[in-house]
């Protein structure tokens, strides 16, 4: 690979909105520029980083990424998911990489589905897409008929000095206000009618940073999980490594991790989701000792299959297959 070449990550509009893919954005920035490679977040405005979350990625705004200039020879273009339909008219003959984050939104959003997404998909500048679980890679390369040759998979790390089994957990259940938050809200309100989960105290998490989201769920006994669809599930992950109860919907590509630990429920069973709680805290209350192990193991188990060692040893190896290919 050639030093000079280099990777831009495609991260505007600008937000600071508490969202997973934008952190997964600057983590690959961040292992990249660690191991020695020129890489950068690409956001729109000067002096804006995103920080929620702690992060060393070197960020560049637009302005200052148009005065390089881009160079066909030397440089390659990352883009969300959502940004497929802009590829034609941005950046024209600049190699391009979909960092594809959830293939459940491959076709659109919100029911609107791009009929040319297929064609897109096979422009020539789109050299590769890079994903983030096992199961969208599948729907890539299985559904969307994208050569198996171009697609790649990176882990999501989970942070095992923050997302870890506490001593002692709060008879707490929690729940983030996010992707149909309004079915845990239901479930909560129905609780109110079971003596037995009237003894639990509810919490809804508002967006917040990643330290006290860690803190949140080390404390907490159960994780209510609404996500779905998810292209890895992240929020799940962690609840499942800070030694959560989970239950609920496992937003599709969490089937990569959570099938033991998980309580699953059907997406949009409310009832299904309200008997899945109840059930589980009451198998937990007849034999705490033995689903605390369990627990602990899921956590163990989850913590090192995507540990920051897995993560770093991937992302090095797919960027630099990726780069290694354009040279």
């Amino acid at each position: 690979m050639s030093d000079t070449k280099r990777l831009f990550f495609v991260c505007y509009p600008d937000t600071n909105a508490t969202i997973g893919g934008v952190k997964q954005i600057y983590r690959q920035v961040e292992l990249l520029s660690q191991a020695g490679y020129h890489a950068a977040v690409l956001q729109e405005k000067p002096n804006f980083r995103a920080d929620w979350f702690s992060s060393e990625a070197p960020v560049i705004d637009l302005q200052s990424f148009l005065n390089l200039p881009p160079n066909p020879a030397t440089d390659c273009i990352v883009l969300p998911e959502t940004w497929l339909s802009n590829v034609p008219t941005y950046l024209n003959g600049i190699p391009k990489v979909i960092f594809n984050q959830n293939a459940y939104y491959t076709f659109g959003l919100d029911g609107n589905i791009n009929t040319d997404t297929l064609n897109l998909y096979r422009h020539p500048d789109i050299r590769f897409v890079v994903t983030v679980s096992d199961d969208n890679r599948r729907f890539l390369v299985e559904g969307c008929g994208i050569d198996v040759s171009r697609v790649f998979t990176v882990l999501n790390g989970i942070d095992g000095d923050l997302f870890y089994p506490p001593e002692r957990k709060q008879r707490r259940i929690v729940y983030l206000s996010r992707k149909h938050v309004q079915h845990p809200r239901s479930v909560h309100l129905m609780a109110s009618q079971r003596s037995f989960l009237q003894r639990y105290e509810f919490r809804e998490l508002p967006r917040l940073s990643h330290n006290d989201l860690a803190s949140e769920l080390r404390e907490a006994l159960v994780f209510l999980s609404s996500g779905h669809p998810e292209g890895f599930g992240l929020p799940l992950a962690e609840a499942i490594a800070s030694g959560c109860i989970v239950v609920g919907y496992h937003g599709l590509a969490s089937r990569d991790f959570c099938n033991e630990a998980l309580h699953q429920v059907e997406f949009g069973d409310l009832l299904g989701f309200l008997n899945s709680l109840e059930s589980a805290l009451m198998e937990f209350e007849l034999n705490p000792d033995l689903i605390t192990n369990k627990l602990i193991n899921y956590a163990l188990a989850l913590r090192q299959r995507y540990s920051f060692d897995n993560e770093r040893q991937q992302c090095l190896s797919v960027w630099s297959k990726i780069l290694n290919a354009s040279d």
